[in-house]
């Protein structure tokens, strides 16, 4: 199981460590949604499963109390995720570099086991209402993850609500049921050092990565309103 969560943690960057609660949320029906806005207000990280087509998602959502602008640099630049959010990210290369698309080349520690390297495409889509994140595996380690963020204002655009959905597939005969329990396990880890950094840079001043790509210019920049 150790060895699935190391695995678990590389992928969870894609396009990236404190405790926090997390539970599981199944039926998308108004009293449950209701019940979950109540448990993000509170700060929880939620946990649940979404199903697109025959595919299963580990999903993790999560309230900022910063608004979108401000997330979207943090959020996206790879630069941030190596620095501070992701300890175990060694390096990140850049293979195409575009608003609406990148390739990432990152290495990861997996001490005991050997570094191991993955591609990872993403493409970016930014609209009135929000931002999304589309990514996928294009080679290296591990047979197949994919998934995709979506970052929606929140509090009349005060605040920011990030859903992180994911689906790894490690190359190895693991259970997927096991796969999705060591994803569950890391996504709201990865959610909570994310909201962290965010909270450190415009809550304690502390500076931005100087280093970073052209998909993660601020939303303002693309006439985008809340």
């Amino acid at each position: 199981m150790k060895q699935l969560n190391w695995l678990v943690a590389l992928c969870v960057f894609s396009a990236a460590l404190a405790p926090c609660s997390a539970s599981p949320i199944t039926a998308p029906d108004a009293v449950l949604e209701h019940k979950v806005q109540e448990r993000l207000e509170k700060g929880e990280i939620v946990v649940g499963l979404e199903t697109i087509g025959s595919t299963r998602f580990v999903t993790g959502r999560v309230l900022i109390d910063q608004p979108p602008e401000k997330v979207w640099p943090i959020m996206v630049n790879p630069f941030e995720f190596k620095g501070k959010i992701s300890p175990r990210m060694k390096t990140v290369d850049v293979l195409l570099d575009q608003v609406s698309k990148s390739v990432l080349k990152v290495k990861m520690d997996t001490f005991p086991m050997p570094d191991i390297t993955y591609e990872v495409e993403s493409s970016y889509s930014r609209t009135e209402h929000g931002a999304r994140i589309d990514f996928k595996r294009i080679g290296g380690t591990l047979k197949d993850f994919k998934g995709h963020w979506i970052m929606n204002p929140a509090d009349g655009g005060k605040k920011t609500e990030l859903v992180y959905s994911m689906y790894l597939d490690v190359g190895f005969f693991v259970p997927q049921w096991v796969v999705r329990y060591g994803v569950k396990g890391e996504l709201p880890r990865t959610l909570e050092a994310l909201r962290t950094r965010i909270n450190e840079v415009y809550d304690h001043s502390h500076s931005l990565e100087k280093k970073t790509i052209l998909a993660a210019t601020p939303l303002k920049n693309h006439q985008i309103s809340y």
